[in-house]
């Protein structure tokens, strides 16, 4: 039987292989450090790979270590799987709406909307709280990487104020 372990172990493989491929396609850049730009998403692409290995030869093995007293009930570990599949679904579907609106809406007014729309979702509480938070947000990232880095963001709506 397939277990969740197993599952996420292979799957942790799949998208670390993905993520290094792209990794490894990274150009040098005016911002490059003695790391050069792909370092840390290389790093991150093989802790995903090893992590995904560590975990599937974990659940291949938890079968033939496991005694009569201690085996997982295994009725049920799947249940409940669709509804946080669903959920996370819901957080990419954000994502990727973020990428649709970053040129015509630029870059500072669709952070601040991906901000307030996340915290939405994710059920935070008080709306006024979270509204300054995006906004603030906001502007704290435009500010850091287009003021601070140099880094040319997307103006989109707000091209006629020069931002």
């Amino acid at each position: 039987m397939l277990t969740r372990d197993f599952v996420g172990g292979v799957a942790s493989i799949a998208l670390g292989a993905v993520y290094l491929f792209f990794a490894y396609q990274l150009r040098s850049s005016a911002l490059d450090d003695s790391m050069g730009p792909g370092g840390l998403p290389r790093l991150y692409g093989w802790l995903l790979v090893g992590l995904g290995v560590v975990l599937t030869i974990q659940a291949l093995l938890a079968p033939r270590l496991a005694t009569a007293d201690d085996a997982p009930e295994e009725k049920g570990e799947w249940d409940g799987q669709g509804r946080k599949v669903a959920f996370a679904a819901g957080l990419l579907g954000i994502g990727v709406g973020y990428i649709f609106v970053i040129e015509t809406l630029g870059y500072l007014l669709s952070i601040a909307v991906l901000l307030l729309v996340t915290a939405l979702y994710l059920g935070a509480g008080n709306k006024g709280r979270v509204l300054a938070v995006a906004v603030l947000g906001a502007v704290f990232l435009w500010v850091m990487f287009v003021v601070v880095l140099g880094v040319r963001m997307p103006s989109g709506l707000l091209a006629s104020l020069g931002l």
